[in-house]
This record gives structure tokens, sequence and C-alpha cells, in this order.
């Protein structure tokens, strides 16, 4: 099987051609997914701090209005 990608050219059985692209079609999913985790995680861990915040605020105002 004759491929040609971005200028370069050979010859290569059809097998390791569809090798080939199984296995980039693999990490590619696997970057975009490891991306979006690290992103769900990112906004997680934000929404944790300002809950924390929100609650250190709170335990503040209800301790001033017992006084």
């Amino acid at each position: 099987m004759d491929v040609s990608y971005f200028g370069a050219h050979g010859h290569v059985p059809l097998r390791v051609a569809l090798l080939l692209a199984a296995v980039a079609g693999i990490l590619l999913t696997a970057l975009a997914g490891s991306a979006r985790i690290m992103q769900l995680r990112a906004t997680a861990r934000k929404h944790r701090r300002a809950d924390r915040r929100a609650v250190k605020a709170e335990a503040k105002d209800s301790s001033k209005a017992r006084r």
C-alpha cells in the first residue's frame, strides 16, 4: 500500500498501516481524555476552595451575630 502523509511517501503493508492508524487513534483519544480530566479536576478543586471559604465566612458571621 502506498502511503503519502505531509509530504512523506512510502510503501507499507496494509496490516501495518491499519495498526499504526489504530495506535495513533488510541493515543489521540487518551491525550484528549487526559486533558479533559485535568480540566475537570481543576474546576472541582476551585469549587471546593470556594465552598470552604463560604463556610468559613458563614461561621465568622454567625459567631459575630451571637455576641
